[in-house]
C-alpha cells in the first residue's frame, strides 16, 4: 500500500514539476493550500526542458479533477494584460492544453475559460482548437461570431488548415461565405498536395539539383549546416562517392569535415572507426567532434563493439563514444563497463545536487539505461532505480521503467503501480503490461486508465486487456 508520509514541499513541488507518477499520488494526501498553489505554478510556468518532447497536459488536468481544483490561477495567468505583451511563445500553450484536456473530461469551467480567452486571448486560435476537440456543439456555441470579428482573413486560412478533422469549419462553411471560401480554399490546397504525392516519377530521373561537391562547399562555407548536408549527402551520393567524402571526413573543411562524417555515421561505415582517434581529438574542432561522437557512437557492428573495448577507460570523449557503442551493442560481458559509467553519472549529479539529466557528456543517459536494460543487468538495479526517482525529464524516467521492468523483482508490486500515474505514456503503458492488477490501487487505476478518453489508445487498450484478465 502507498506510505501517505508526504516529503517536503519542494520534494513534492520538484516530482510535479517532473511529471513523475510519485508526485501525481502524493498531491492527493499532501496539504491541499501547497498543493494547488504549486499545481498552478507548474502549469503557468512550464517546467519542460523540450515541451515538444514531453506530455504534462493529461497528467496536470487528471490533478485538477481529482483535486477538484478551481481554474482561478490559470484564469488570472491568461486573461491579464501580461498576455499581449510577453513575447514569450509558451507563455499559454501549456495553460491550454490543460484546458482542453479537462474540457475533454467534462469540465465545464475548463469550456468556459477557453470560450472567453478565444473572444480576449493573443492566441485565440489555439484555444479554438481545444474547443474543437471537446466534440460538444454546445462548446462552439456562438464562436462564428467570434472568430469572424478577430480573425482577418490569412488568420483564418491559418486556422481553418491546422485544425483536426476541420472542425467546425465544414459546419460554419454552410452559414457564412467568408468562411465557405477559405474552407474551400484549404480542399484545393489539400487535393493539390495528394495530386503532386500520387505522379510517378519518372523511371530515369533527372540528376539531383545538387552535386556531392557542391554540398560540401556548402556545409565547408557554413559549418552550422553540416548536420543538414550530411542529410543532403544521403540524397546525392552514391557508392562511388565514398573517397571523396572519406576524403573530406579526414581533411576535409571543418563544416565538410562534419557534414561528410554525419553521412557515414547514417550509413554505418566502419571507415569511421578509423577516424575516431583523430576526429574526437581535444585539439578537433568542436562541430567536427560533435559529429563525430554521433556519428562513431552509433556504430553497432561487431567490429565496432571490439574497438569500443579497446577505447574504454580512456577519460576523454574518445571512452565516451566507447561506452555509447557498449550499451547498444555489448555483450554481457561488457556489463561492468556500462554500471561503472551509469555509477560515474549518477554520483557527479548527485555530488552537484541537481536532477540527473537525460543529455550528459556527448551522448544521452537514456542510451546508457538503456543498454543496461538490455544485458539485464541487476547489479545496476539501485542505480537505475535512483535514474527513475531523480530524473529531470520524462523521457530518461521512461527509458528506466522499461529497464527496472527487466531487472526489479518487485517492479510489478511496486514501481509499476507508481509510474502508471506517470505523464508520460510509455511509461504508463510498461507499467500497464506488468503491474500485478491484483493489487487494489493498480486495479483501480487500470480502471481509471481503460475508461479515459483523454488516455492513449495504447494505454486504455492494454489496460482494458489487464482487467479482462482479473
Amino acid at each position: 500500500m502507498f506510505d501517505p508520509v508526504i516529503t517536503s514541499h519542494d520534494a513534492l513541488l520538484g516530482l510535479l514539476r517532473s511529471g513523475h507518477g510519485q508526485g501525481a499520488r502524493r498531491a492527493l494526501v499532501a496539504d491541499r493550500v501547497a498543493v494547488l498553489d504549486a499545481l498552478d505554478g507548474c502549469v503557468v510556468r512550464d517546467p519542460r526542458a523540450v515541451p515538444a518532447t514531453e506530455s504534462r497536459s493529461l497528467y496536470y488536468a487528471r490533478l485538477y479533477t481529482d483535486l477538484d481544483a478551481g481554474l482561478d490561477g490559470l484564469a488570472r495567468h491568461l486573461l491579464c494584460d501580461d498576455d499581449w505583451t510577453d513575447e514569450d511563445a509558451d507563455r499559454t500553450a501549456l495553460p491550454l492544453a490543460v484546458l482542453g484536456t479537462l474540457a475533454r473530461l467534462g469540465r465545464a469551467d475548463a469550456i468556459t475559460l477557453l470560450r472567453d480567452y478565444v473572444k480576449e486571448g493573443r492566441d485565440w486560435p489555439e484555444a479554438l482548437d481545444r474547443l474543437a476537440a471537446v466534440g460538444d456543439d454546445a462548446a462552439l456555441d456562438g464562436m462564428l461570431a467570434v472568430v469572424l470579428e478577430r480573425g482577418e482573413v490569412d488568420d483564418l486560412h491559418d486556422c481553418v488548415k491546422r485544425s483536426t478533422g476541420m472542425r467546425p469549419w465544414r459546419t460554419w462553411a454552410a452559414e457564412d461565405e467568408r468562411v465557405r471560401a477559405i474552407v474551400e480554399q484549404v480542399d484545393l490546397d489539400w487535393w493539390r498536395w495528394e495530386l503532386t504525392r500520387s505522379v510517378k516519377q519518372p523511371a530515369n530521373p533527372v540528376a539531383p539539383a545538387q552535386t556531392v561537391d557542391q554540398v560540401l562547399a556548402e556545409a565547408a562555407d557554413g559549418p552550422r549546416q553540416s548536420l543538414a548536408c550530411g542529410r543532403r549527402l544521403g540524397a546525392v551520393a552514391g557508392p562511388e562517392h565514398r573517397g571523396a567524402i572519406l576524403a573530406a571526413a579526414w581533411a576535409g573543411p571543418d563544416g565538410a569535415r562534419a557534414a561528410a562524417l554525419r553521412y557515414l555515421g547514417e550509413q554505418g561505415d566502419g571507415a569511421l572507426l578509423d577516424l575516431a582517434e583523430g576526429a574526437l581529438a581535444p585539439d578537433a574542432p568542436s562541430v567536427v567532434r560533435l559529429a563525430a561522437a554521433h556519428a562513431i557512437g552509433g556504430l553497432r557492428s561487431p567490429v565496432a563493439v571490439r574497438r569500443a573495448r579497446g577505447w574504454v577507460g580512456r577519460g576523454d570523449l574518445l571512452g565516451e563514444v566507447a561506452v555509447r557503442i557498449l550499451a547498444g551493442a555489448g555483450e554481457h560481458a561488457d556489463g561492468p563497463v556500462l554500471v561503472d559509467a551509469l555509477r560515474s553519472r549518477v554520483a557527479d549529479a548527485s555530488f552537484a545536487g541537481r536532477p540527473i539529466a537525460d543529455q550528459a557528456g556527448h551522448f544521452r543517459l537514456c542510451d546508457l539505461v538503456a543498454g543496461i536494460g538490455r544485458l539485464a543487468l541487476v547489479d545496476a538495479l539501485d542505480l537505475v532505480r535512483g535514474v527513475y526517482n531523480d530524473a529531470d525529464s520524462a523521457g530518461l524516467r521512461a527509458s528506466a521503467v522499461h529497464t527496472l521492468a527487466r531487472i526489479e523483482p518487485s517492479f510489478a508490486a511496486g514501481t509499476a503501480v507508481e509510474a502508471l500515474w506517470d505523464c508520460q505514456a510509455d511509461t504508463r503503458l510498461i507499467a500497464a503490461r506488468h503491474v500485478d492488477a491484483r493489487r487494489p490501487e493498480a486495479a483501480t487505476r487500470l480502471r481509471r486508465l481503460a475508461g479515459d478518453p483523454a488516455e492513449h489508445d495504447e494505454v486504455r487498450t492494454v489496460a482494458r486487456a489487464r482487467l479482462s484478465e482479473m
